[in-house]
């Protein structure tokens, strides 16, 4: 069987004048050109549908970008135009944006800066105020200090410079609370999780751990008992989680429950879940263990034991 002769059309489109158009993919055409990298105010404005149209190799240009950024990070205008959306899908290299001078804030050096922002806390409280319930923690917390949360609305670069003066402050304690009560965490804890920069930003902590306040003729039976101590182990490991990142200058720790009730070896084995942390020094807070006529031995609290949880305290057991 003979194939049929190759067909005039090929020719003709072959010999076709130069000036007929011919029709080429446009993704061809892109990847041909050379494109100029964005700078990081302009992937810092790049809208949505701009980003769904860079190519990978766009992509990694603009992480290498930030990335370089995070590492050395400089003031930025927040006011400098950005390259319209069109002009980056389509390939072309984007116009230099026209820079707006910054504020009289961001044109002072970072010190001065956070000499201001420390001027701008509002004044100690006691009792301390209510904070918010993060999701990861049982409880909401305590702050001794609010939060100026217009300062930190302002723009990233203030966020991420004043955060650290806010929660870091030696005025600004945070007041944790372990409860045996995981029900109730179940049922009023919130939605708000912090992120890590907030919590790596924490150097003061009063923790206080709660085994119940019940009496002595009212005190919880030994299955109950139990159950308490492993749902109090789960809140510290909890806490232990969320501060990972932080580094931890004084740890304040507060201890209720019921009298005749937890052996030391109990009390010890809670109190070891709290040395990850590694807090610079630890200090004693409201210890209430049992009744005060009647506390024996048996049931006794090791008050000189915190002192072991110290970071000092570890490194020299381990050398």
């Amino acid at each position: 069987m003979k194939r049929p002769p190759p067909s005039h059309k090929a020719s003709a489109s072959a010999s076709a004048s130069p000036d007929k158009r011919i029709c080429a993919s446009p993704r061809d055409s892109t990847l041909s050109r050379s494109r100029e990298p964005l700078d990081v105010q302009s992937i810092l404005q790049l809208p949505e549908d701009a980003v769904w149209g860079l190519r990978k190799q766009d992509l990694r240009n603009c992480f290498f970008t930030l990335q370089k950024y995070a590492l050395n990070p400089y003031p930025i205008s927040n006011d400098s135009l950005a390259p319209p959306a069109q002009a980056v899908l389509s390939g072309d290299p984007p116009s230099n944006p026209v820079p707006r001078p910054l504020s009289p804030l961001l044109q002072l050096p970072l010190e001065i800066r956070q000499l201001i922002y420390s001027h701008l806390m509002p004044p100690a409280c006691d009792p301390p105020i209510r904070g918010p319930h993060p999701r990861q923690l049982q409880t909401h917390i305590l702050l001794t200090q609010p939060i100026p949360t217009a300062l930190l609305s302002l723009n990233h670069q203030i966020r991420s410079e004043a955060i650290p003066l806010l929660y870091g402050a030696p005025t600004q304690t945070i007041y944790i609370t372990v409860d045996y009560n995981l029900w109730a965490h179940k049922t009023q804890r919130g939605d708000i999780v912090l992120s890590s920069a907030i919590t790596s930003a924490i150097k003061h902590v009063n923790l206080s751990i709660h085994l119940g306040s019940e009496k002595r003729n009212t005190k919880p039976g030994e299955v109950e008992a139990d159950a308490r101590v492993s749902e109090v182990k789960k809140g510290i490991k909890k806490v232990r989680k969320w501060l990972s990142g932080a580094d931890l200058q004084t740890l304040r720790i507060s201890w209720q429950e019921p009298p005749q009730t937890y052996l030391w070896d109990q009390k010890k084995d809670i109190l070891d879940g709290v040395r990850p942390l590694r807090p610079r020094r630890v200090d004693v807070g409201e210890i209430n263990w049992g009744l005060s006529w009647n506390k024996g031995r048996k049931y006794r609290f090791e008050v000189p034991y915190l002192k072991e949880l110290e970071r000092e305290r570890q490194i020299e057991a381990i050398l």
